[in-house]
């Protein structure tokens, strides 16, 4: 069994320092991973590009919500019509319901808004789901064991600065 250390990174300096601290410390089979979810500022794009070219690979993944859109929008053909929504409005929903490979946006769409303070999905769908499903879970389904770094620094709140600096799973 071999150890597969993923880096998340974010394009700030908390995920950065944890890179620099995996390449001083010379850790073997590192995987820099980007979540992807299209609505960061070109600025950041432009930093993930400068890190890959100074300091090694990183793989960019993104969420796909174009089978949940789809389903979206079988529930407005159907359940809409059932419930009375005039046909104006169902083929208004329609017209906008595709998806557009912007994850942000699409996340949008298929939520039918965007996330807030009192409706927060947005980390869970466009980052913690896609890591697992493209990054983790193959690991693990490989027999492989998996140390996830992340950057977090405790100053930035209370929650953070409870945080362990080591967590365990379960499976030790």
């Amino acid at each position: 069994m071999q150890t597969t250390n993923v880096i998340s990174i974010s394009g700030g300096k908390d995920s950065t320092a944890m890179w620099l601290l995996a390449l001083e410390r010379e850790t073997q089979n590192l995987q820099v991973v980007f979540a992807d979810v299209g609505h960061e500022h070109p600025k950041t794009y432009e930093y993930i590009e400068y890190l890959e070219k100074h300091l090694g690979s990183v793989k960019r993944i993104k969420p796909d919500f174009t089978e949940r859109i789809e389903k979206k929008r079988i529930t407005v053909q159907t359940k809409w019509r059932d419930e009375g929504v005039s046909e104006s409005v169902i083929d208004d929903a329609l017209s906008v319901l595709k998806p557009t490979g912007i994850p942000m946006l699409d996340l949008a769409l298929w939520k039918g808004r965007f996330p807030s303070t009192k409706a927060r999905f947005c980390t869970q769908e466009l980052k913690v789901r896609p890591m697992f499903e493209q990054i983790y879970e193959p690991v693990i389904t490989s027999g492989d064991q998996l140390i996830s770094w992340q950057g977090v620094r405790a100053q930035e709140s209370s929650a953070r600065a409870k945080l362990t600096k080591w967590e365990d799973t379960p499976e030790g």
